[in-house]
């Protein structure tokens, strides 16, 4: 049974139009703000509206314009909203054909089954989940970070240390994300720009596909806390993989850590204050990717110890995977 890695896209609508050359560039403008009125009134998705215009020889201009309800019922509301049908209305009166609206269950993403070979800048949604213990506070706090994001840089399809398997090196380039805790208050997780936060990708085997591959990212965090900012310690990385990817992006593939507790030290004094176990690091949308249009040898080469990292860790594990992390029977306030 097929598994979807993605959201679900049931909202997902297509909306086709023709009209005559004297007209349509008024056409497209008025299909744009549709969607910005759709978007204000909080009838649409955050997904920007796609406009496709297609010349024919002499004749009308295709017009397909595709977007996503917020919701069903919002679907329902617009429907009876005086300014979304004063907003059709526009819009027919340019039209000489509508075509049907059409809606569709999912929007599917393509997967690459090599490293791409032009590098290119790339953001993700994702998840990323850790226990916290801060000192007399609380302990074993099962915190998820379900609004994360990664902007990142991928390098081109290389063999970058020269043992006849590809590799993908990933340098972060920002990452973090939100949430509260009842004894803490507001929380944001962000990565700490003093210390390596990026990844690899490196093909198990030489010659065919790239993928299977084995992934591995290295992170540490600056966490903002009311009692000031946090860090996990300098001196070790979190890990997350080893892990076995099969395509790219590696949008949901579960990267499970390693790492185990490490200490959490107040930036500001240098007091340890907790710990922090990282758990899993999952993306599950990619939202933009954009190839280079410049080679830049900066982000494309990776660090020899990134290798040296992922050697590490494999041999620890001994090919098996990563269990899981889970919050011991204590969790809570303390």
């Amino acid at each position: 049974m097929p598994v979807n890695v993605y959201r679900n896209e049931s909202l997902v609508q297509m909306e086709t139009y023709e009209a005559d050359p004297a007209h349509v560039d008024e056409l497209v403008e008025q299909v744009r703000a549709k969607w910005s009125l759709l978007r204000e009134h909080g009838y649409a998705g955050d997904y920007p509206i796609e406009v496709l215009r297609g010349n024919r020889n002499g004749g009308d201009v295709k017009v397909v314009e595709v977007f996503r309800w917020k919701s069903v019922q919002d679907r329902i509301n617009a429907q009876t909203d005086p300014d979304y049908i004063a907003q059709a209305g526009r819009i027919s009166s340019l039209t000489s054909t509508e075509g049907p609206k059409e809606t569709y269950t999912q929007a599917v993403r393509g997967f690459n089954h090599n490293f791409p070979s032009i590098g290119g800048v790339e953001l993700l949604k994702g998840v990323c989940s850790c226990l916290l213990t801060i000192d007399g506070v609380v302990k074993d706090y099962q915190m998820s970070v379900k609004n994360g994001i990664v902007l990142m840089h991928r390098s081109p399809r290389m063999d970058l240390d020269g043992d006849g398997r590809n590799e993908m090196y990933l340098k972060i380039l920002m990452h973090g994300g939100e949430i509260i805790q009842a004894a803490l208050g507001p929380i944001r997780v962000e990565q700490n720009f003093n210390r390596p936060n990026d990844g690899i990708v490196k093909a198990n085997s030489s010659g065919g596909s790239d993928f299977p591959g084995t992934a591995i990212w290295r992170v540490s965090w600056k966490i903002h806390t009311p009692m000031g900012p946090v860090l996990t310690d300098p001196d070790q990385p979190l890990i997350f993989g080893p892990a076995t990817v099969n395509h790219y992006p590696p949008v949901g593939t579960h990267f499970h850590s390693p790492t185990g507790p490490v200490a959490l030290v107040h930036e500001e004094t240098g007091a340890r204050v907790g710990t922090l176990t990282p758990g899993e690091l999952t993306a599950f949308d990619i939202v933009v990717t954009k190839d280079d249009e410049i080679f830049a040898d900066v982000l494309n080469t990776p660090p020899a110890d990134i290798f040296e990292v992922m050697e590490e860790w494999r041999a620890r594990m001994n090919g098996s995977e990563v269990a899981p992390v889970v919050a011991g029977a204590t969790d809570g306030v303390m």
